[in-house]
């Protein structure tokens, strides 16, 4: 009885699939009468049975056709795509490499929106010492890691409808208490109370965006960001280190022996290729390096390891630095072979937008080639910098440009 219920509620008003089902079952009966009739001796009635085979066929593949579409728009909906370009896609992006992205901030997303168009099999190592800002405050208030970085990182690899992306990048501007919040940064707190870990809560609310890859945090650990100049001071706090605007020595974490999250540590060990960069040095790409087993692991991998070189340098971090400096101060706060290659900018800065980011003494990078090859590395120029309203890399370019290298280098 239990089963012929269950039976029943699959003809429930509504589920779009009955019509499907009667239209399959009408060309399966139509087949099963002309089969039979085929080889008919008379002419007449043999065309009659092989067009009534033929129009059976049809309504067959036709009824199972729009019914498994029925059941794929219901659990998966696509307004914008056609069903056969969604199998398509995903089985084209599911073979695609796999991808170790490490960095924060905004450059690491950017990437990520440009590579989640060539492969699905995507890791983003996200750096987990922010204080600043919305994410600043819900650590401090909550006791949790800053959300701000692993929400950006979401979103840029989200598939959910572009409402959904808008509403997690949301900012209040107004309102006692949550001004200056993003709801995404709200959701990922709150999904924390309710899972029960910050882990748990970026799983949950990867399936909500239904992202194309991972976002993992580098670590699970509270750390704290430290940073030494070159006078011999020191200043802890991510958000403070740049606000002294002076040449940074080296920078360290708290505490120094940060345990590493074991999913990042898989994610390198299964990669064909890891990315560093873009995004700020000291505050974005090194603080992951400096888990001793994450730059251990990727110093193991014989695979491309590139370093993709910020287009502008950042005040209070890189005053004054080039390429190669940027290179040399990441080699340095890591393992060794943690880079065996480079990509940088060779494309025209505009002029406007490099006296905008003259105002706040931030400078195009200088491409020191002979200095980058005579550090061992491999060096690829490209143009790989946006020319809208930012002097940025652009993600479409850049994708494609590390596509290219990864591909140069499987064949090899």
């Amino acid at each position: 009885m239990k089963s012929f219920f269950k039976v029943i509620r699959w003809f429930y008003p509504g589920l779009r699939i009955k019509r499907w089902i009667g239209l399959l079952l009408t060309g399966l009966i139509l087949i099963l009468v002309a089969s039979p009739h085929l080889s008919e001796t008379r002419f007449l009635l043999r065309i009659v049975y092989v067009v009534i085979f033929a129009v059976g066929f049809v309504t067959l593949i036709s009824g199972t056709l729009y019914l498994i579409k029925s059941f794929f728009d219901a659990i998966y909906p696509h307004e914008d795509k056609d069903f056969i370009d969604i199998i398509y896609e995903k089985r084209f992006l599911a073979r695609g490499p796999k991808i170790v992205s490490i960095g924060g901030g905004t450059g690491l997303s950017t990437i990520l929106e440009g590579l989640k168009e060539y492969t699905s099999n995507i890791s983003a190592i996200v750096a987990v010492a922010d204080e600043g800002g919305s994410s600043g405050r819900l650590r401090e208030e909550f006791g949790i890691l800053p959300p701000g970085d692993i929400r950006n990182c979401l979103v840029s690899l989200a598939e959910a409808h572009q409402l959904m992306r808008d509403l997690f990048q949301y900012r209040f501007t107004e309102g006692e208490g949550i001004k200056g919040h993003s709801f995404g940064n709200l959701f990922i707190t709150a999904m924390t109370q309710v899972t029960g870990s910050f882990k748990d809560a970026v799983k949950e609310s990867s399936r909500v965006l239904a992202i194309r890859g991972k976002v993992i945090p580098s670590s699970l650990d509270r750390i704290r960001l430290r940073a030494e100049y070159n006078d011999g001071s020191f200043t802890e706090g991510e958000n403070k280190i740049s606000d002294e605007v002076k040449p940074i020595r080296k920078v360290s974490l708290l505490p120094s022996e940060a345990h590493p999250n074991p999913e990042a540590l898989e994610a390198i060990r299964e990669a064909d290729l890891i990315l560093l960069g873009p995004g700020s040095l000291f505050t974005s790409i090194i603080p992951n390096l400096l888990i001793k087993q994450i730059s251990e692991e990727i110093a193991k991998r014989d695979i491309m390891k590139l370093y993709i070189c910020n287009v502008m340098t950042q005040r209070g971090e890189t005053d004054g630095f080039t390429a190669a400096d940027h290179l040399e101060m990441l080699i340095n706060h890591s393992a060794s072979d943690v880079v065996n290659c480079c990509i940088v900018n060779s494309g025209r800065l505009e002029y406007k937008l490099l006296r905008k980011y003259a105002q706040d003494k931030s400078f195009s990078v200088i491409f020191d080639r002979e200095r980058l090859h005579n550090m061992g590395v491999r060096v690829f120029e490209a143009d790989v910098v946006s020319k809208t309203n930012y002097l940025h890399h652009d993600s479409v370019k850049t994708a494609k440009e590390i596509m290219n290298i990864y591909n140069f280098f499987k064949n090899q």
